[in-house]
């Protein structure tokens, strides 16, 4: 047959017909395609009948010859194809109906806690047998709760729109930039039964935000978990052995710790603390930028101010606190080059941060 009377798209669309034909992979995609080239209306089948009756008069011999023998390869190969998919399925119906009832039944996937939040259980299962329980506070905070509670002055660029998600029209309302409101609301809350508790000591794990842009290292939605504990006579020797039995809990008995001298409002003093990377040893490479060490927390004893602004008096209570950086931790840990890969729920990437426990 002489296709070349046909339209180009129409011989370029019979070139990949029998590719077409062959990559159907059930009836439903066959019965699609065949309406595609035979089809009553807008099919190239159609088109072609269309050109047959305007064409000139000593050329619809041949192309009525073109046009037929083209459909009946069309439908041939249809036609075909149809009939190994119907024994396809008729094989599949054969062996479904095999199927035996004492078998045991096919185990769907288990789902699983996501890495994150596995480490913040672990975090919390570090403090627990040290008489820590776990407090919440609402992601909406005050500024009074976020800031004022924590003695950061009004001049402090974190009170910044530049650092802190404000709400509209905002009174003071804001999203947390950390998990401390958490502290402020548990010392006002416990304030009046402290004597009587014979001090106050638990852990704060919970979402917080901050106008960072996102790259592999960070994010303006992120993980902490803050730990206070408010006594007699607490001192930076009990902040130091509480961080250094949790680092070696956490990253094992050999974990080397360092304290560093920092500076943060709510805190006086205040330090940050590293621990000797573990995944080199402290020879250096990529995760601890060839110094060793690896910033885990920041700490230090409880500033005056915020016992005060609780209603607790810092002659008579003092205590410590300390808070570390979910994400920073699991990615030294799992040796995960970028943030952004917990957060998009890639079923790869999850399965194999199994591992992280």
């Amino acid at each position: 047959m002489d296709l070349t009377l046909l339209p180009p798209d129409i011989t370029a669309a019979h070139s990949g017909f029998e590719l077409a034909v062959a990559a159907c992979a059930d009836l439903d995609a066959l019965m699609r395609l065949k309406g595609e080239f035979t089809g009553r209306d807008g099919s190239h089948a159609a088109r072609m009948m269309d050109l047959l009756k305007t064409a000139p008069k000593e050329q619809k011999r041949e192309l009525g010859a073109a046009i037929n023998g083209l459909k009946n390869a069309w439908e041939e190969s249809i036609k075909k194809r149809q009939s190994e998919l119907e024994a396809s399925k008729k094989r599949g119906t054969s062996l479904a109906s095999s199927w035996d009832p004492d078998l045991p039944p096919p185990m769907p996937a288990h789902g699983a806690r996501h890495p994150l939040n596995r480490l913040m259980d672990r975090l919390v299962d570090v403090f627990r047998p040290l008489g820590y329980h776990v407090e919440e506070g609402p992601e909406t905070e005050t500024e009074a709760h976020n800031f004022d509670g924590l003695n950061i002055p009004e001049d402090h660029p974190a009170r910044g729109s530049a650092d802190t998600f404000y709400f509209a029209a905002h009174e003071g309302k804001l999203l947390r930039t950390h998990t401390s409101p958490v502290q402020v609301r548990v010392l006002k809350r416990l304030a009046p039964d402290i004597e009587k508790l014979g001090g106050i000591r638990f852990l704060a794990p919970g979402r917080v935000y901050r106008k960072d842009e996102i790259d592999p290292t960070h994010s303006p939605m992120f993980h902490q978990v803050e730990g206070m504990l408010v006594g007699h006579n607490i001192g930076m020797h009990h902040l130091k052995g509480t961080l250094a039995y949790a680092m070696k809990a956490l990253f094992g008995p050999a974990a080397d710790v360092r304290f560093r001298p920092s500076y943060f409002p709510f805190v006086e003093p205040g330090c940050e603390v590293d621990v000797r990377c573990p995944l080199c040893g402290g020879s250096g490479c990529r995760v601890c930028k060839g110094s060793g060490w690896v910033e885990i927390l920041g700490a230090g004893l409880v500033h005056p101010n915020v016992l005060r602004f609780a209603g607790i008096d810092p002659t008579i209570w003092s205590g410590f606190a300390f808070g570390m950086g979910v994400e920073r931790t699991a990615m030294m840990v799992s040796q995960t080059p970028d943030l952004r890969l917990f957060f998009e729920n890639d079923q790869r990437f999850l399965k194999a941060m199994g591992g992280l426990d």
